[in-house]
């Protein structure tokens, strides 16, 4: 059997046994320390009756007690399935019956639901449900355990339970570590949610992996808490989405402050605007690395190795744990440049979705994920991600990939966000859809951001529909969910 996470963790506490693995609000964890919490907490466990193989859904948010959780779960054997804390409770108990859980972590009591209820408390103490739901479905055996369920982000609908296992989660922690200017010198800074893959794997896992000190901040407000935890910890390397970089540059212009000695930011979570990037760099003189992940890979795939050779608007270079293919509509590989569909395999892939023998026969193919994302590799090696395969608008036999165009309506004075789809209507066929939303205070006109189109797309993939819009439906990391958003006529919509 493979190597797993608290093995891993294990040999850390050796090799670092002086160094403070964690901080969090003033308290400190050594490496040394951190079995003998971590044996406190599974004790805790199996005395409530929990027991390897045991499965729950966690609402919980940022905090070193959440972590504490997840590594005594890994240790036991328990598979979580994080959530937002802000999920809706009917929600937490549809997946929780989805994934065949037997209980419920949050910070708080249900109110309307009648199923067992771990209750983590302010001070990290967890008081455990005296009984457990029984499940009825088994996890597959495998030759590394899963070591949790992920949610997909939801931008098409329901969720499915991703499996990932200790072998995933570990080959692309170090395939990543080893592609990256990282050492275990370094210092992590962790504000992405525990519940998001990326920030479970990479932002809090990573670093204990490798002998890294992490701080926890439960989030970027206030801000003031989040400087002072960078400033005492002398951290230097953050992760972050694109609304994270958005809000931080934001908040430069209210308040004067500085990101040292922050030396290694990395964006994940979704594509990048290069406006947000560029604003970014220009406030606060630091340069953003960009990459490229999805759940069912671990969750990265590639990434920019750093400041000094990263490709801005690109995913970087793939790691070394995943081999990578583009290929067309019938599965012919395509060449340098080509857009098509990108497929995995590799140690970082996920075996597949839990009870779920429609989605893993669709999206796991003769030993390939099939991503749904588009994607090209240009002549250096390098990926560039497209938008989603089934977002492509067909625009008179022409394919319009949605993000292009959002990232000329982004470069538009005054439009905070941008969202583009493709809509039917009778007698035209498909067409490009643009919903916008305005920057506070500010009146736009659709004609003005039409005839600006003009200027910078071909014709046809110059919106013919503009819709503004008080704001877009997102998941809890940013992305939009498109499928949310109205393709039927609207009374507001603008026509060219």
């Amino acid at each position: 059997m493979s190597e797993t996470i608290p093995e891993r963790l294990e040999k850390m506490s050796r090799d670092y046994r002086g160094k403070v693995a964690i901080s969090f609000r003033g308290t400190r964890i050594l490496y040394r320390d951190l079995p003998g919490i971590i044996a406190q907490e599974v004790a805790a466990m199996q005395q409530a009756g929990i027991q390897p193989g045991t499965r729950v859904v966690t609402a919980i948010g940022n905090s070193w007690h959440a972590l504490r959780f997840y590594l005594a779960a890994l240790t036991l054997g328990v598979i979580p399935i994080p959530l937002s804390p802000r999920t809706p409770e009917d929600m937490q108990v549809n997946i929780l019956r989805a994934a065949s859980a037997q209980f419920l972590l949050r910070e708080a009591p249900l109110k309307d639901q009648d199923v067992p209820c771990a209750i983590l408390r302010e001070n990290g103490e967890i008081s455990y449900p005296l009984t457990l739901l029984p499940s009825s479905i088994p996890l597959p055996e495998l030759e590394s355990p899963v070591a949790a369920l992920f949610c997909t982000s939801g931008t098409t609908g329901m969720p499915k339970l991703v499996m990932l296992t200790h072998r995933n989660i570990l080959s692309d922690i170090d395939s990543c570590f080893d592609l990256v200017d990282i050492s275990p010198e370094d210092r992590m800074l962790g504000v992405l949610p525990m519940f998001h893959v990326f920030g479970f794997s990479i932002a809090y896992l990573l670093p204990l992996m490798k002998g890294m000190t992490l701080t926890i901040v439960p989030s970027l407000y206030p801000l003031e808490e989040f400087i002072a935890a960078l400033r005492e910890d002398q951290s230097t390397v953050f992760l972050g989405v694109p609304a994270i970089f958005s809000i931080l540059t934001g908040a430069r212009k209210k308040t004067s402050f500085d990101l040292h000695p922050l030396r290694l930011l990395i964006c994940g979570g979704d594509a990048l605007p290069s406006r947000v990037r560029e604003a970014f760099e220009e406030a606060f003189g630091l340069c953003i690395i960009e990459g490229y992940g999805i759940t069912e890979a671990s969750p990265v795939v590639a990434v920019n190795p750093s400041p000094e050779v990263r490709v801005p608007g690109s995913a970087g270079p793939v790691i070394s744990a995943i081999r990578l293919r583009i290929v067309n509509d019938t599965g012919e590989d395509l060449g340098t440049n080509e857009v098509g569909e990108i497929l995995l395999a590799g140690d970082p892939v996920s075996p597949g979705y839990f009870a779920n023998p429609e989605e893993n026969a669709q999206a796991f193919r003769e030993g390939w994920f099939c991503t749904g994302d588009l994607g090209r590799i240009d002549e250096r090696g390098i990926l560039y991600i497209e938008g989603r395969k089934k977002e492509v608008i067909i625009v008179s036999g022409f394919n319009v990939y949605p993000q292009e165009v959002e990232e000329v309506l982004l470069g538009f004075p005054g439009v905070a966000q941008a969202a583009v789809v493709g809509v039917k209507r009778e007698l035209r066929g498909e067409m490009v859809k643009a919903y916008i939303v305005p920057q506070e205070g500010v009146s736009l006109k659709p004609r003005e951001i039409v005839d600006f189109c003009r200027k910078h797309l071909p014709p046809h993939k110059v919106p013919r529909l503009v819709e503004i819009v008080p704001g877009l439906p997102q998941t809890a990391t940013g992305k939009v969910m498109k499928y949310l958003l109205a393709k039927a006529a609207s009374e507001k919509e603008y026509e060219v």
